[in-house]
Formats: structure tokens, sequence, C-alpha cells
């Protein structure tokens, strides 16, 4: 047989005279074939744990029937599909117009020119009351022919929900239009995914446009109510999640007669017209909690900077201040019976419109004079006290302090500051001295009162500390650096620094509010210390995006504001815990008045920033931190595990085998009983803890990453 050798275009070509011969062969006529279809590019909705929906156009026909199309993506912008009609929880829709369209009553039409949310989809509640909250649910319309998936992720539905505005007013195709949808779905893995979007335009001319009637953005609220936390804003269903979504069905003219009771169900007071507008619900219910003493809201309701954050991209930032709708007045200064049992003081001429004295010409302060310009705790953030010297006398017998209070560029003299004995022991005024030494305060609490002030020459005030008094002896012996914060109430009548009257402020006649106060650092030899010499767990700014400047019981701007008294060394007079982070992480472990957990303490990065929750960073020979007291003296327990034993107490998750754990580990708690060691037993234990090699960053963050409902 002979054998012949083929170059490779000889092979290709024979390749390919054999390929054609074979086709023939199957009765192919030559010709291609129609294209495939091509496959979906995507990810099917039980895959993904987020979703992003982004309404493209909105339109209404004729009949003025609402269709909406919309795209749905990832985190990562991939395209979702599979969703269903049923998934589509709300859809919402309405118009800008004016105060008068819903009515004629003066109280909620105080002024015509005033522009609200109207909602095309009305509700009728009876007996001449009305408001904004129906809305389209897809899980329960029976439209068969109603909603299209496109396969792409793009999708449309045409709602079978007609507008109804119960012949209050018209659609206007020429107004600013909007809808707001909510899709609530889960995943394979039983996981709730909701998303809220929104889209605005002129369906006369087909143009989108900005959000109108922006009062405030949803972050405001959302610094308190954090998303995913059990807090979060999560209403009807958990599937309206911003305030954006709140505003679509709770308009202004909404209201309706309510019932109030308590935690039995047993009526409290009469039936009353609530204000079921946004603002009127809002104000209602965080005055009410602000007053209760199982309350949650960390800040007076009368500040309104605390939720209205000025902004100047929103066209109504500015719009609590204006003076021309009575509603938000009474919202909070016309209480409800639950209000008024939770101790919300009444208003004077409760119920009438208060534009008729309270405005900027008017015999009665304006909004923003009574709660900002003329407001006494306004005045205490503008009042500041600063801390010029500390002197060290030479026998170390004293120190002294000296000091002023400003009111802008004006001293405020020590007679404008309330000179009253505190109820519990010393002086309402005083201030506060510690000293710091290897990130630990070393005295426990100790308060310097007014009686030790005295004014000088030049308006300022110096405090002497005597070592027969207070335990300053401490402080220089062992080299510390000196901490001073001031405790001052400054005495005012409605926003106005006063000359102090103690009739007049026991009576209520004149206030005193506590001045805001900064934490000042000194070595022993007078020089200042610009920074805190401690290490800071978390920043004043992540506490105050909630509480803005009131924690409590003090004004401060700084977490050594609050450590310099709540130290590692301080127990209460009951043999409590006292410590920041005891008492921090009790009071944010709070419930609201459903009973379900309002905010987890568990999500550190909320107050403790990217790394301040780390206990690396906590020194193997630092002090021990006080667990309370009982007959034998103070009990404390090692830095590293206090930092843990802050949250974990008994009876959640601390058992003797736990305890055995930690001290294996290095670490020294005591007993469940006693839960802490005596202060005098502790150095001869050599403590030197060893937690942070396996409790470091990461897995902290994970294994409080997932606390579900516990």
């Amino acid at each position: 047989m002979k054998k012949f050798n083929f170059n490779t275009t000889a092979k290709a070509v024979f390749s390919a005279g054999l390929l054609a011969f074979a086709l023939t062969g199957c009765g192919s006529d030559g010709t291609d074939g129609e294209d495939g279809e091509d496959g979906t590019v995507g990810k099917p909705i039980g895959s993904v744990t987020t979703l992003t929906s982004t309404i493209t156009t909105a339109s209404v026909d004729e009949s003025q029937f609402l269709t909406v199309d919309f795209k749905l993506a990832d985190a990562n912008g991939v395209a979702v599909t599979g969703l269903t009609q049923a998934d589509i929880a709300t859809i919402s829709f309405g118009r800008v117009g004016s105060a008068n369209e819903p009515g004629e009553d003066e109280i909620v039409n105080p002024s015509i020119d005033r522009q609200i949310w109207l909602s095309y989809f009305n509700k009728d509640k009876g007996d001449g009351y009305f408001t904004g909250s129906n809305y389209f649910d897809g899980s329960k319309s029976e439209c068969e022919d109603c909603f299209v998936d496109n396969n792409d992720g793009s999708y449309s539905i045409t709602i079978d929900q007609a507008i109804d505005t119960l012949e209050k007013y018209e659609y206007m195709a020429d107004a600013t239009n909007g809808v707001y949808m909510s899709i609530k779905t889960s995943n394979n893995n039983a996981q709730t995914i909701v998303d809220n979007s929104f889209f605005y335009w002129v369906p006369a001319t087909d143009v989108e446009v900005e959000k109108p009637l922006q009062i405030l953005a949803n972050s405001d609220c959302q610094t308190c109510h954090r998303a995913d936390q059990a807090g979060e804003l999560s209403m009807h269903g958990s599937k309206h999640v911003t305030e954006e979504a709140c505003s679509f069905c709770h308009t202004d003219y909404n209201s309706y007669s309510k019932q109030d009771t308590d935690a039995d169900g047993t009526p409290i007071g009469d039936a009353y017209e609530y204000d079921g507008s946004i603002k009127g619900m809002v104000h209602s219910i965080h005055t009410t909690a602000n007053f209760s003493d199982d309350g949650v809201y960390p800040q007076m309701t009368s500040n309104c900077l605390t939720c209205h954050n000025p902004n100047e991209d929103f066209n109504l930032t500015d719009s609590w201040k204006a003076d021309i709708d009575t509603t938000a007045c009474w919202s909070c200064h016309s209480p409800s019976p639950a209000a008024e049992a939770a101790g919300v003081p009444k208003s004077h001429r409760q119920g009438n419109n208060c534009l008729d004295c309270h405005t900027s010409e008017g015999s009665g302060r304006s909004t923003e004079e009574a709660h900002y310009d003329l407001n006494s705790n306004f005045l205490a953030t503008a009042l500041k006290v600063e801390f010029s010297s500390m002197t060290v006398a030479d026998d170390e017998s004293e120190i002294k302090v000296n000091f002023t209070v400003k009111n802008g560029d004006e001293l405020v003299a020590i007679n404008q500051i309330d000179p009253r004995p505190y109820q519990y022991g010393g002086f309402n005024s005083a201030i506060v001295i510690n000293g710091v030494l290897t990130d630990d305060f070393l005295v426990n609490y100790q308060k310097v009162g007014y009686d030790t002030f005295a004014e000088e020459a030049d308006g300022s005030i110096t405090a002497t500390i005597s070592a027969a008094d207070f335990e300053i002896a401490t402080l220089i012996d062992a080299g510390s650096t000196i901490v001073l914060s001031s405790q001052l109430h400054v005495c005012s009548g409605k926003g106005v620094v006063e000359y102090c009257d103690a009739d007049d402020l026991d009576a209520g006649d004149q206030d005193a509010p506590y001045v805001t106060s900064d934490t000042y650092y000194f070595n022993l030899d007078g020089s200042s210390v610009v920074e805190s010499p401690r290490m800071q767990h978390a920043e004043m700014a992540d506490c105050q995006q909630c509480h803005t400047t009131q924690i409590t019981h003090r004004y401060t701007n700084d977490i050594d504001g609050c450590a310099s008294c709540h130290n590692g060394t301080r127990a209460t007079s009951g043999g409590e815990a006292s410590n920041l982070a005891t008492k921090v992480h009790d009071k944010h472990y709070v419930y609201d008045s459903s009973g379900s957990l309002f905010f987890k303490k568990t999500e550190c990065q909320a107050c403790h920033g990217d790394d301040g929750f780390s206990i690396q960073g906590i020194a193997t020979d630092a002090a021990p931190v006080a667990f309370g007291k009982d007959d034998v003296g103070l009990l404390v327990v090692s830095p590293q595990s206090a930092a843990c034993l802050s949250c974990h107490v008994p009876p959640y998750g601390l058992s003797e085998s736990t305890i055995s754990h930690i001290e294996t580990n290095g670490g020294v708690v005591g007993t469940i009983d006693s839960l802490g060691v005596p202060e005098a037993d502790y150095d001869a234990l050599n403590v030197i803890e060893t937690c942070s090699t396996c409790h470091n960053d990461s897995q902290i963050l994970e294994a409080h990453s997932d606390w579900g409902g516990q």
C-alpha cells in the first residue's frame, strides 16, 4: 500500500470535502437553518439576596389606568428574572396639589398656597374621615393579563385599579405625578427581600422630574431606624422600608377615629380624631416615646433638627419653621390620651389655630424661635465651657482649675450658673476631674461643685479642688494625665441667658439646661494635651446620629465626657456595674411597645465604626473593670473579658463552662453569682489575657452578624 503525505492545507481541503459528502448523504439542501432564540442573560430571582428595581417609564391611558415599566437587578447590576405579579406588594399613585383640594377645614388648610401630596387611591374611614392609604397589591389582584415578564429582567404591569379620590379632586396630567412600587419576594433560602422604588413625571409632556416636596432624606430616619435592624422602617407587612414610601399613603389630610389602649387592651380615655399624616404620626409617636418610661426615642422631639437636617438640595428642608401648618403643631401640642398618660404636657390653647399668635410677626414665638432660636435646649448647645489652665500646688494639697463659660463671644457670669444643691448630694452645677494612666481612669466619679467656684476679675471662674475633699493625691502620685469636663447648668428663659433665681428655678419659671461639654486634658506640669490619651472605642458622632446632643443626663461632645464618670472603677450604690460599656449596651437592648427588639446591640459597627469593637487594642496589662460590689468590696473583671461581659451576662451567653473557658485563657471573671473577683485579689492572679488570639475582629463581626430575632 502506498503512503501519502498531506500537508496542512491539503488536510483541511480533504476534511472539508468529507464533511460536505457526509452532509449531502444526510439530505441537506445546502441552506442555513433559522437562528435559535438567545439564552436568558441574568439570574433567577431565587438565587439573589438583594434586589434593586428601577421604574423606567409610567403612563396613564384614556381610562386613567396606570402602566408601569421597570427593570430588576441584583447588587452587581445583573438582570434578575422570574418576578411574578404576586411579588409586587404595592403600587401607589398620586400627584402634587394644593392644600385646599381635599377640603376646606381651616386647621388642615391654613394656607391655600401650601403644596401637599394627594393620593389617587383614597380610602373612606367613615364618619367623614378619609385617607390616602389604598394601593394596588399584586397578590390580591385577580387580573390575569396585567403583568408582563419580558424574560430579560424587564417587566411591565397595568394595574386593574381605577383612580378613586372619593370625588375630592381630579387626575391632572399636567401636574407632577408619582408612582411608588414595593417589591416583596423571597429567595430559595426563604430569605425575604424587599425593595422600594419611585418615579415622578408629568404625564402631559411625558417628562421625568425630580422628587417633589422634599422635606428630609430617608437617611435622616435611618440613622436610628437602621436598615436590616429590628427597628428599621418596615411597616404594614414589612414592605414599606423608606420614609418616602410612608409619605405616599400618609398624606396631609389623613385622619380617622382612634381609641388608645394600654398593654392589656383596656381603653385609655375617649376616642379622638387621629392625624394619620406622616408628620402627625411621626411627631405623635416620637413625642409619646420620648416621655414614656419605656420609650426608645433618645432626643427631645422639640429639637426639630434631630430629624429635619438641613439639606440644600431639598426644596422644603426649612418647612418645619414656615408657620403655615397648624396640624404640624398639634401633632405634638395636642397629645392623645396615650401621650397624656405618658406625661406629655398639654398646650395652653389646645386644638386652636396656633398661627393666630405664633408667627414671626405674632405675639407668640414662631416655630423657629420656639424650637431653635429662643429655646433653652438649643441654647445649651450654643453655650461652651473652655478650660484654660490647670495648676497643681507645690505641696500637692490642691489643684486650681480656671475656665470660662461663653454664649457665643459673651462671657456667662458666675451668678448666671445654677447654684442650687443637687438632690442626691453636691451641687447641680459642677466640673468633673479624673486622671488617665495607661488608657484607664483612676478614680470613681467625683464632681467638684459650685461651692468651690470663684469669679475672677476677667470674668473667668476658678475652681479650687482640695486634696482634703477630693481624691486628687491618687491622680498626682500616679503621674496621670488630668482630665476635666463640665456638668454646668446656665439659667435661661426661653433661650435667653438670665441671672439665676432659685425660687423661679424650683417653680419651673426659669430653665437651667446642661451646657454642652468638651473634655480637656492637662499634664501635671500644667501643659495642655490636645487629644485623649485613651483608646477611643466609639466616636461621639456615632452616638449623635440618634442622640444629637442630649444623652440621658448631660450634654457632651466626646466619649470621655461619659467615661470619666462611668469608668472602670465605678459601681452603683446598689452594687451593680456602672462602667460605660455595660450602661450603653444595656440601654440599647430595648424594645418598642409591640415587644419587638428595636435596636440590635450586636450590630457592633453601628456605634463602633470600623474597628472600635476590637479587643485586640485592649492592653493585656490594662486595669480591671468594676462589675459591681459586695460586702467584700469592689468586684472586678479582666479588661478583654469585660468587653464581652458588658453584654454576655447571665442568663444569656454565660455559664460556668464559659467562665472556665475564659479563665483557662487568662481572663478573670469569678463566678456567676458574684461575676467578678475582689479587687484586692486581682494582682495576685498575674492576669495575661489571650482572648483576642481567637476572638479577632473578623471573628467578632461574624459571630454577631446573624443574630436573627434573639
